[in-house]
């Protein structure tokens, strides 16, 4: 998790949401690399290890309710624990449990407080199946409970914004040496908790699929595929259909230096029913590259940028332009820092009853710092500054957030 408790690099993390070109692509990618296990565990049940920590954040957030007038600032707790566990079930086949549960209380604003529990966008149940030794399937149910508002890049004058996120369904990967494929289906939920939200309400029916071809050692070739049915539990928005295609090339250029490039078609459209009046549909191009660097054993950094189209708030979709960087920094075996940095752009289709559709531009950087103060006790500290500059009255804002956490691995 991103600083110290649930506070996620903006617009960075990923939990489970709409499929678009991008995830296509990372969902691909995870399911064909191999589990990671470092054989590390604080308890052991014949064949079930477990591990867990806990933590507890600070953070001073100087605009909680991304306002440009009437700013206000709070000082928030937030408590967390996390707990990992793996079955293996056989020598193949495992079993797997994360679940991160976090509360945030507002020391000026109570009515803001957490109204359940938060849960991480890591949490999951998932199972791998090899069949065959050629194929394995994943079955697993994702599932998050976020409230922070910043993550959404049209978003303005809301402090909380609530939402279940759950994500069920079946991977497959067909796996020919250099030849790979990978088959998915999902049934998403996105739920919000509040009257204010629930026109966001709905169901999805995801599908995607990849086709990868290993050219030579330091080169993979290959083509993503995704869609969906959209479902709105109000008629305030569209129903929809969506879909991308495209290759990719996966290429490692040194010892050090990887890249990642897709391109390819998306394509959105909506009924036109809805009571937003938008009825305009998407059709054009997505795009991505991402390189990330190795340079030294205590310094490595990633660069990327793309372009897509995402399902809208009161909008049917907003084109969405990203650069990101990340830096990490070894500095000693206990401490290590990291920097990151974005700019954005997101510009809505057209909506009758708004009258005019959004285009803003936000960005922002921050920094972070940890200590491992001993085996199992470490101290973060970290800042995060975000500014939006948008076409519309009063949607401007910007936001600086410090944070600092002890965390406990058991």
């Amino acid at each position: 998790m991103a600083q110290a408790v649930f506070f996620c690099t903006v617009s960075g993390a990923l939990a489970q949401e709409s499929i678009r070109p991008s995830q296509t692509g990372s969902l691909a990618s995870e399911a064909r690399k191999e589990p990671e296990n470092d054989g590390h565990y604080f308890m052991k049940a014949g064949p079930i290890d477990f591990n867990a920590s806990a933590s507890v954040g600070l953070e001073y957030n100087d605009n909680v309710g991304l306002s440009e007038v009437n700013r206000q600032s709070d000082l928030i707790v937030r408590p967390e624990i996390n707990l990992n566990s793996v079955w293996h079930v056989t020598t193949l086949n495992t079993l797997r449990f994360n679940i991160g549960v976090a509360y945030s209380a507002y020391t000026q604003h109570s009515d803001l407080n957490t109204r359940s529990i938060l849960l991480d966008p890591g949490s999951e149940l998932s199972f791998d199946i090899y069949v065959g030794g050629i194929l394995k399937i994943n079955v697993h149910d994702r599932f998050a409970i976020i409230q922070n508002p910043i993550d959404e890049p049209t978003l303005s004058n809301t402090a909380r914004f609530d939402r279940f996120q759950n994500t069920a369904g079946v991977t497959a990967l067909l796996d020919f040496n250099d030849l790979k494929f990978v088959l998915g289906y999902d049934h998403f939920t996105y739920r919000t908790f509040s009257d204010e939200f629930d026109f966001l309400d709905r169901h999805e029916e995801q599908f995607y699929g990849s086709a990868s071809l290993q050219l030579t050692d330091a080169l993979v070739a290959g083509a993503d595929l995704s869609g969906a049915v959209v479902k709105y539990q109000t008629g305030f928005n569209n129903n929809g259909t969506t879909w991308s295609a495209g290759p990719f090339l996966e290429a490692t250029l040194s010892n050090y230096t990887k890249l990642r490039i897709t391109a390819g078609y998306q394509g959105m459209n909506f009924d036109g029913n809805g009571e937003n009046g938008d009825t305009t549909n998407f059709a054009g191009w997505y795009g991505s590259v991402t390189i990330s660097q190795r340079l030294n054993r205590y310094w490595s950094h990633s660069l990327s940028a793309g372009h897509e189209a995402r399902l809208g708030l009161e909008v049917n979709f907003y084109e969405y332009d990203y650069v990101r960087y990340l830096a990490q920094w070894q500095i000693n075996p206990r401490l290590n820092a990291s920097i990151d940095g974005f700019v954005e752009n997101a510009n809505e289709s057209g909506t009758m009853v708004a009258q005019d559709s959004e285009n803003s531009l936000r960005w922002g950087a921050g920094i972070s710092l940890g200590w491992r103060l001993g085996n199992k006790v470490s101290l973060n500290l970290g800042y995060h500054y975000v500014n939006k500059n948008s076409d519309l009255p009063l949607r401007d804002y910007y936001q600086n957030v410090g944070t600092l956490g002890v965390s406990y691995t058991f």
